[in-house]
């Protein structure tokens, strides 16, 4: 009696590995098209001519190289997350795929242990997206596409230009607005979609803070909107650019600044040259 019903579990078992196995295959294969979308080559279109002198200086100080305006930068992360103020922070580790001359990128994460969470966040081809599957293959959140989702993935572009500096002199669909000596503006995007961020740079003229007025936040399975804002520090010489190797991004709620995000960079390559970046070494 005992035979026959241990033989049962453990088809079960094995028919849940294999379901899982083919689950964790068909999201993977979902993100190797975006990002391979994010990494397709285009023609070479030179720096812009139409950039204040100010983020001129600003994309000479941070390395920026036009020549890459048909590529893209890798970068890996490690880090923490937390979910909810004053929550249980998650560790961390990403590889993010950010290309140089259109506001698209792919962040991808695996959180948690022993039972693991693969996290997406994304804006290929105009369309956001944020994805978050149970060992890779049970759905625990998504958000594709809307008017939120793009605009709020086109902040994300935006406000991570420091770790994407080819961007500032080849990305044509960027405006740019400067405030005073230390404070630039850059948006993107059209009407419900346009987003805008703001760059605060140190006495070094560095990005140190990058901020917007609002970006949707989910909260008790509402979506609210809030102003937002990231930090960046250490940076760092690769391949002829200044990385920040550091930085962490907040809510400001009402009930006071959330940091939600706070990672490090752990190399950086450009797809241009054959150099990389890394920083293991760094202690955060």
């Amino acid at each position: 009696m005992i035979a026959p019903v241990i033989g049962i579990v453990l088809l079960i078992a094995g028919m849940a590995v294999v379901v899982v196995f083919v689950l964790r295959r068909r999201f993977a294969a979902h993100l190797d098209a975006l990002e391979s979308q994010t990494r397709r080559s285009a023609p070479a279109t030179g720096p812009r001519a139409d950039l204040p002198p100010e983020v001129v200086a600003l994309a000479d100080r941070l390395g920026a190289q036009a020549d890459g305006a048909s590529g893209f930068a890798v970068l890996e992360q490690s880090g923490q997350m937390w979910r909810t103020p004053g929550g249980k922070p998650m560790d961390f580790t990403a590889r993010q795929t950010v290309r140089v001359a259109a506001p698209e990128f792919i962040w991808r994460a695996v959180m948690g242990r022993p039972v693991s969470v693969v996290v997406a966040d994304y804006l290929v081809a105009g369309t956001g997206g944020l994805e978050a599957l149970l060992l890779g293959a049970f759905p625990l959140a998504r958000v594709v596409g809307g008017h939120g989702a793009n605009r709020g993935e086109a902040l994300r572009y935006l406000a991570e230009l420091p770790w994407n500096p080819d961007a500032i002199l080849a990305n044509r669909s960027l405006d740019w607005t400067v405030l005073d000596s230390k404070t630039v503006k850059v948006a993107t995007g059209m009407d419900a979609e346009r987003g805008e961020v703001t760059f605060d740079l140190d006495d070094q003229g560095l990005i140190v803070r990058a901020s917007a007025p609002s970006r949707l936040y989910a909260e008790k399975g509402r979506m609210t909107a809030h102003p937002w804002h990231g930090r960046f520090w250490d940076y760092k010489p690769i391949g002829g650019r200044l990385i920040p190797c550091q930085g962490e991004v907040a809510w400001d709620l009402d009930s006071g600044e959330f940091i939600y995000w706070r990672g490090r960079v752990l190399n950086w390559r450009s797809s241009m040259e054959n150099t990389s970046g890394n920083f293991t070494d760094k202690k955060q």
